[in-house]
């Protein structure tokens, strides 16, 4: 069965500027993501520079990821910096109590993270630990990574190879500690956010952003409590001193990650769509406290999370990846384009290997995810202006199983729209880009962009992830099962672009307008 379904942009009527941000990546020490995913060490018959993995490297590169934070997640709130810095025989052996009780050599650290980031040139976001730490070793670590003048730890990072500072602007001051960074209340976190912070300095011409933990899903008592806290006790002044406020939010699982019906694909989609509730929220209590909106919102952990695969650790969270998550990550990208003057920066969980990776790595081995392929989509929307993108859907499921979810994540105002197509547009010096996805898991439908008060302007690129199997996934046999198709050359019809998009794709229109 297709239908048509028409979708309006309106590229006069802007949003916000879409941070590249918001195409960032999380990448926590953590199973398989960084130790044989990232790093191999300089021995390794891999071939690697340093340790750090070539087809890795060669295989993100071309997302341009903006942003990559490390080493954490929960392990940050159990990390001590200096346990990965100096030569590598004499870095001690810890245990990576978190997940799995594996085993932890320092062997990846400060260094060599940064000599990572800057092969794939993405700007670092560094996770302080606060829950096992002190403020003074957080202090000691910033002063190390960004300090050029004369002092012991700046010179200790020149003996240590880095002539030059790391620069390292963000900072986050721990990380989830209403739960593994130290099972606090909010108020209690909001004056550990305050000392800490009072210690973290700005040096030489780096000015620090330190980013706060913020609520996990719809925790709304998280997120005025530790503002009003703020606010109350120092008649706002502490407020300034929050360079960013990091909520979480996985929209979990249905089924599995590979089998599930299509109630569950559905409920899954749904949920995944709740970010935007959760988000809604949180930045309506930040505005009554910052209503000029100087302290970012940040989601810096987000995604699907489903059983581990059988045969692996259950403390490595690797899982394998498909349309559906294709389908998430599509539309929790279009949520963060929809919200760019509310969204400045979201971090996907995680890199490699853990939970919706964006690549599968084993061995000498390495793949792209359906989930890979829609952040290559998606790339042009990175720094372009947001415009407003409303799908004209003339039918609506009651979600069912679906619906509840919502509901229960605060989108009662919003059915989940079955036959319509979610997506988002932006604008560039003349340039609009619409990306859409077709969430139904059984109909295929005919996208028709239309413009208002505008018009394409001569012939337009279409580029679809259009997969025959809303299951599909790539494996280390098959690598390209699903894959972006190549870009064609279309001519409006009628003042509209068409495509024809199957049941979970996903489709970028791009073209000039006039």
């Amino acid at each position: 069965m297709e239908s048509v379904q028409r979708v309006v942009v309106a590229p006069h009527e802007e949003i916000g500027r879409v941070n590249p941000y918001v195409h960032g990546h999380f990448a926590e020490h953590l199973g398989e993501l960084v130790y044989g995913g990232v790093f191999v060490g300089k021995n390794s018959a891999i071939a690697n520079t340093n340790g750090v993995r070539h087809d890795v490297v060669d295989a993100l590169k071309p997302l341009n990821i903006p942003v990559l934070r490390w080493p954490g997640g929960c392990f940050a709130d159990d990390y001590h910096w200096r346990d990965g810095i100096g030569p590598q025989e004499d870095r001690p052996l810890r245990i990576n109590r978190h997940w799995g009780m594996a085993k932890e050599d320092n062997s990846f650290g400060t260094h060599e993270f940064m000599e990572f980031c800057r092969a794939l040139g993405s700007d670092p976001y560094f996770a302080g630990n606060l829950g096992s730490g002190t403020p003074a070793e957080l202090r000691d670590w910033v002063e190390y990574c960004n300090y050029d003048g004369d002092s012991s730890l700046a010179n200790e990072r020149r003996s240590n190879g880095a002539a030059e500072p790391f620069d390292i602007r963000m900072w986050g001051i721990g990380n989830e500690n209403w739960g593994c960074g130290g099972n606090m209340g909010p108020r209690h976190y909001a004056e550990e956010f305050s000392r800490y912070r009072s210690f973290v300095s700005n040096y030489s011409d780096t000015k620090v952003q330190a980013i706060a933990c913020g609520q996990n899903d719809n925790d709304w008592e998280w997120t005025r409590d530790f503002f009003e806290h703020l606010h109350t006790r120092s008649y706002g002044g502490r407020l300034r001193a929050v360079g960013g406020f990091a909520i979480h939010y996985y929209c979990g699982t249905a089924g599995s990650a590979t089998e599930y019906t299509d109630a569950q694909w559905i409920e899954l989609l749904s949920k995944s769509l709740a970010i935007e509730g959760v988000l809604d929220g949180c930045r309506s209590i930040m505005d009554q406290f910052d209503p000029g909106r100087k302290i970012p919102l940040i989601c810096d952990e987000w995604g699907a999370w489903h059983p581990v695969e059988k045969g692996k650790p259950t403390g490595g969270l690797y899982q394998q990846n498909t349309v559906r998550d294709a389908c998430v990550a599509a539309l929790s990208l279009d949520v963060f384009h929809n919200l760019a003057d509310t969204v400045q920066m979201a971090n996907i969980a995680q890199l490699i290997n853990v939970l919706q990776a964006v690549l599968l790595v084993e061995e000498e081995k390495c793949i792209k995810t359906p989930t890979y392929h829609v952040f290559d989509l998606y790339q042009p929307h990175k720094g372009a202006q947001a415009v407003r993108f409303e799908s004209l859907a003339e039918e609506f499921s009651d979600g069912g199983e679906a619906a509840q979810h919502c509901r229960a994540r605060y989108l009662s105002h919003k059915k989940f729209a079955l036959r319509a197509a979610h997506g988002s547009a932006s604008v560039r010096d003349g340039q609009l880009c619409v990306t859409a996805v077709n969430p139904h898991p059984t109909e295929t439908i005919e996208l028709e962009v239309e413009l208002h008060r505008a018009q394409w302007s001569g012939e337009v690129e279409t580029v679809r992830l259009a997969p025959d199997n809303i299951r599909a996934y790539n494996t280390f046999d098959a690598p390209d099962q699903v894959k972006l198709e190549a870009p064609q050359q279309v001519q409006p019809r009628g003042g509209a672009v068409h495509v024809t998009l199957p049941p979970g794709g996903v489709a970028r229109v791009r073209g000039a307008i006039g």
